[in-house]
């Protein structure tokens, strides 16, 4: 009987109970925040993040870019200890937003193209906010102040380019000299399995959104004090972890949340480290890690470049819809082009 009552039965047991109780008592609670979670899909998330999860999934598939692979090749080797399709993996995952870099990591280990230490040590440190959320969400939106946006942007990069140096460290000689596999699908084709396959994960991301988003409205309800409740949202969820700290805190501590990402960007790229085999108390270290050197490095930028933030400015929490960035245009644009050359460079003459 008590052999079949598992820790973990007993924290699912509990978390169905609270999750009933959180239904039943508080309704309206959980209705106005899954509607502000689906604001958030629909206005943020849909239009910043879904072009670049469908434009990384055709670099990788299409291998279009190999060329530039081949280039920084030499630089990727020598910093991260990486193979040169990697080199994707590292700019997407800190300009294409949290779960971008996951996912390609995890696509490149499934299809048999980086080892399994190389797709580990990837997702501790290719998985960051992008600068639409962080410099126009936080930045502009938040603190009213684009140079602080830039400033914490530039400190989230390079705190994972840290962390990315110090992985190097923790690779196996052995299995990096194994070969990697090539693997290309045809333009069409890479586009539109890009897209299929990125409109499910996108659904799962807004899914996790939507319940995070109804779970701290049940927490604002429940009477905690207000340095309680600021502490319990910004580790759940980022985006309400950086609107509760903007007017009560230091610039460095909004970093270091970013940086930790909230336990809703945790489930979004979960399944992602899951299939390559990294185990979630690593990456919960790494993202702690990278919090705190973040938090570091965004204080000895500010001692060079000060930021004076207007107080009337920082309760501005509601982001301009569609306010994606100009690199995520930039992007799609030249997928397109490339594309394009492509598919024109391999068309048989009759």
């Amino acid at each position: 009987m008590f052999k079949l009552i598992s820790r973990k039965n007993v924290l699912s047991i509990t978390g169905i109970f609270i999750s009933c109780y959180l239904l039943f008592l508080m309704p309206y609670a959980v209705t106005d925040g899954i509607t502000k979670g689906l604001k958030i899909c629909f206005y943020t998330i849909l239009p910043s993040l879904f072009p670049f999860m469908v434009l990384s999934s055709y670099i990788i598939k299409s291998d279009v870019l190999a060329p530039i692979y081949k280039a920084l090749a030499p630089i990727t080797r020598f910093l991260f200890k990486q193979p040169d399709c990697a080199v994707a993996v590292i700019i997407m995952g800190l300009i294409g937003g949290f779960p971008v870099g996951a996912k390609m990591t995890a696509t490149l280990y499934e299809n048999g193209r980086i080892s399994r230490n190389e797709a580990r040590r990837l997702c501790m440190f290719c998985v960051n906010g992008g600068p639409a959320f962080i410099i126009t969400a936080v930045g502009v939106g938040m603190l009213g102040s684009s140079k602080a946006g830039v400033i914490m942007f530039a400190s989230l990069c390079l705190s994972s380019v840290i962390l990315g140096i110090i992985s190097r460290f923790f690779s196996d000689s052995a299995e990096s000299r194994t070969n990697h596999k090539s693997y290309k699908q045809s333009p069409l084709l890479a586009l539109s399995s890009s897209v299929t396959d990125n409109v499910n994960a996108i659904l799962g991301i807004c899914a996790w959104v939507i319940l995070f988003s109804a779970l701290t409205e049940c927490i604002k309800q429940m009477k905690f004090s207000e340095s309680v409740y600021t502490a319990l949202v910004s580790v759940l969820e980022v985006t309400k972890g950086c609107s509760q700290t903007a007017e009560k805190m230091p610039i460095p501590v909004i970093t270091a949340i970013i940086g930790f990402g909230g336990f809703c960007v945790h489930c979004q790229v979960y399944s992602y480290i899951r299939a390559t085999e990294l185990k979630y108390i690593r990456f919960f270290t790494g993202r702690v890690i990278n919090g705190a050197l973040s938090a570091v490095i965004c204080y000895l930028l500010l001692t060079v470049f000060p930021v004076d933030i207007e107080t009337s400015l920082q309760n501005v929490t509601n982001v301009v819809p569609f306010s994606v960035s100009l690199p995520a245009f930039l992007a799609i644009i030249s997928m397109c082009i490339i594309m394009i050359f492509d598919i024109d460079s391999k068309r048989k003459v009759c």
